[in-house]
Order: structure tokens, then sequence, then C-alpha cells
């Protein structure tokens, strides 16, 4: 009894001590790992979660909530007290909150993060500020898996997000993962910004709208070895002569590498520039996920596999044998097209309106006509009548 008193009277005093320390209701708090789900705006920012935090805390996981803004600071500000630091956190789960904004300094004092899931969210990568993972140095893992906001063009997405991961140290990111995201470029200056992540083992793509990929393999992406294409709008490859073009570029990574890339599920013109996809398929070393039900989607060869087509048979009905098909060159015979079946659209309108307006100023004419007819033969009647009066 005594004993009890005593405790209850320290904690009194020093209010500072983990004695006050209390678990959000929304919380289960345990000594390594914090989980919370279904947090708003003022839970995040509510001092009740900030208790909720200690220094000891291996793994954080914040989920299915309404977060619209991560707060500065969300896990403690190590500005006001440099001892403060959430040096045990390895992982930080935010997925599926809604999120749109990612203040600065919101991931500030987690020095040795390895692993950032911003899953499920809707966040607004043209307004961030550039520098949102500057100081997570170590991470290994971004899950950024249906991230970013879906009423925002892709590309401005894009360009923003090369802009923060040109500011993010990310010399040890090993697992990328941008799949959903509804990307529809992955240009030179992206292929770029991926060089810096020179640790990457595993990038997923999938479940986009990109084209083509441009790649560098001397100078990036080394140590990769998983690529995950699937579901894209790829349907056709640049010429294996090009070196910056995707299958070169997997052949070389292949050899300091043992890669895998899935390519299942895109939509594949099986014409004369899919000749040199067919023979890289046939002959490289690079593991292929699912390689012999890759399939034709045209009309030549729909629905055969790739692989089976004899490559004498990858053929461009329309004349054009060049191996190398541009996206520009594609658009460009498309607006063509377009503009020839308007033209032949506005003659025939125009040919159907001529006959209309031309049939209807014949009826019109015609009870003119008859009419002069019959009123000139009365006429006639009338002198002969009156000539034989006359008589």
């Amino acid at each position: 009894m005594k004993a009890s008193i005593v405790v209850v009277i320290i904690c009194l005093i020093v209010q500072q001590t983990n004695c006050e320390k209390k678990c959000h209701q929304k919380c289960i708090c345990n000594p390594k790992v914090l989980t919370c789900k279904g947090f708003n705006q003022d839970d995040i920012e509510g001092d009740e979660f900030a208790n909720s935090i200690t220094t000891d805390l291996e793994r954080i996981h914040i989920t299915d909530g309404d977060i619209p803004e991560l707060p500065r600071n969300l896990l403690g500000s190590c500005a006001d007290d440099s001892s403060y630091h959430l040096n045990a956190l390895k992982k930080l789960d935010l997925q599926n909150n809604g999120i749109k904004k990612i203040n600065g300094q919101t991931l500030h004092c987690v020095p040795n993060l390895e692993e950032l899931n911003l899953a499920n969210n809707q966040w607004n990568v043209s307004t961030v500020h550039t520098r949102t993972f500057t100081n997570i140095q170590n991470l290994k893992k971004l899950n950024l898996s249906d991230a970013l906001h879906d009423e925002i063009d892709s590309k401005e997405h894009i360009k923003h997000l090369r802009l923060v991961f040109l500011e993010s140290p990310f010399t040890k990111l090993e697992v990328l993962a941008l799949d959903n995201n509804k990307f529809s470029v992955y240009d030179a200056d992206t292929a770029n910004t991926m060089c810096t992540f020179t640790s990457l083992k595993r990038l997923n793509l999938a479940h986009n709208i990109i084209p083509s990929l441009t790649f560098y393999h001397k100078r990036c992406l080394t140590h990769l070895e998983h690529l995950d294409l699937s579901y894209n709008s790829i349907n056709t490859f640049e010429a294996y002569s090009n070196h910056n073009g995707l299958l070169f570029s997997l052949d070389q990574i292949q050899k300091v590498s043992n890669l895998s890339v899935n390519f299942y599920g895109n939509e594949f013109d099986c014409d004369c520039h899919m000749q040199d996809f067919h023979d890289w398929l046939k002959r490289t070393e690079v593991h292929v996920f699912k390689k012999n039900i890759l399939i034709c989607h045209d009309s030549l060869h729909f629905n055969r596999s790739i692989v089976s087509v004899p490559s004498a048979e990858f053929v461009c009905l329309s004349g054009d044998s060049s191996s190398n098909r541009s996206p520009s060159n594609a658009a460009v015979g498309v607006l063509v097209t377009m503009f020839v079946l308007l033209a032949i659209f506005l003659s025939v309108i125009a040919y159907i309106k001529r006959d209309t307006i031309k049939h209807f100023v014949t009826s019109f004419k015609r009870p003119s006509m008859a009419k002069s007819h019959l009123l000139g033969n009365y006429s006639s009647v009338n002198n002969e009548n009156a000539t034989d009066m006359e008589v």
C-alpha cells in the first residue's frame, strides 16, 4: 500500500516520466510497435498521439484513416531537442489515409528508417516540398503504389516526383514500387533520375500506361534483379540496335545481375516492328515471366503466342518495313488518317446536301412550270375561239 502511494507521488512530481504516457484510444501500444487505425486530421495532430510515441519504437503503423495533410514533425521535433531522434524506428506505414499533402520536415528525426509505405493515398506531388525524403538516407524500401492524386495529369506527377527523387539521397534504396499510378512516361529524364538509385534491385511499374521505356545500362541499375512492366501500354519495342533501348539494356544488366522481367498483360502488335522482340525472347538469358504466353493482339496473329510465330512472319501489311517506329510517327499517322476520314465525311455530307437542295428546287419549280404550260394552252384556245367568232 505504501509503495503504491509512493509511486503515485513520484508520478505527480515528475510529470516528464513515462508514467504520464498514454496510448491513443485508436491505437495499440506495444513496447516496439505502435499500431493506429482510423485516424483523422485532429488525431494525427493531437497531444494524445504525440504521447503515444516513444523513442524505442521500431515500427509505426498509421493506416485506414482520413488524413489529408501530414503535419510537420509528424513523429516529434528534433529541431527543438537535438537529443530527440527515433533511432530505433525501421518501418513507417502510412497507407490508405487519403494523404494529399506532405509538409516539409514531416519525416525528420527518423535517421535509420528503412521502409516507408505511402501506398493507396492521394498525394499531390505537384505542390510538395522537394526535400520530403532528404533526411531518410538509409531507406531501403519505398512503396508509392497507387499513391498519387487521381485527378492530376500523370506527366505532372512524373516531373515533380523526379525533382523529389533528385533531392533524396537514396543510394541504399533497393525496392521501389510505382505501380497503379497511371504513369504514361518513362523517358530519358526519368532514366537519369533512376540512375541515382545505385542499389536498386526491384522496380515495380506495373498497371500504368507506359508505351515505352528508355534505359541507360552503362550508368545505372546494374544491381537490378526484377523489373515489373506488366499491364502497361507497351505494344512494340525499339530496335535491338538502339543501345539506349530497353531490350539491349536488359541484356547488359543481365551480364552483372540475375535479372527477371515481367511483360505480361501488354497488348502487343505483332507486325514487322515486333521481330526484334521475338528474336530477343528466343535468345536472351534474362528470365522473362510467362514468356511462352505473351500474346499477339493484332488481326494477323491474333491470340497466338509471340514465340510461336516464325520470325519471318512478322510483317507490316502497309508496306512499311522499317524496324523503328517511334510513337511520334504513329501519332502523325493516326492524325493523317483522321483528317482523311473527316474530309471524306464532309464531302459525303456536302454531296447529300447538294442533291437534297437540287431536288427541293426542282420540286418547287415544277408546279410553276405546269401552271405556265396550262396558261399557255388556255391562251391558245382563247385565241382560236376569238378567231372563229370573227369569222
